[in-house]
């Protein structure tokens, strides 16, 4: 559970600002939403790695994002195996963060 959060954090507090933004109800749509820069509805590689380096450097952590966990975080989270989070792997995810589980069910 504890690796799952640290790989996971990068993409739950990617861009915080809008995180505490979200009216309720909102499931994470508008930070889904800022993260899929591309809008075809799937967080990839590039756009997670583009979004943990933005968290990073609000920071000051100029240094690169580690890609291993980049790739162990979308592979934990993508159950359907195509090789980036859509909507609903995300939202499968934030419940089973809400209920203490792990993100693969």
């Amino acid at each position: 559970m504890k690796i799952m959060l640290m790989i996971a954090a990068p993409l739950a507090l990617a861009i915080p600002a809008a995180h505490a933004a979200e009216p309720a109800g909102d499931n994470g749509d508008r930070m889904f939403a800022m993260i899929d820069a591309n809008g075809d509805g799937k967080i990839d590689k590039a756009e997670l790695t583009k979004a943990a380096e933005a968290q990073a450097a609000k920071k000051g952590d100029t240094k690169p994002v580690d890609s291993a966990k980049i790739d162990e975080m979308i592979t934990r989270i993508d159950t359907n195996g195509d090789g980036a989070v859509d909507k609903a792997e995300m939202a499968a995810m934030r419940k089973a963060q809400a209920a203490g589980g792990d993100a693969k069910q």
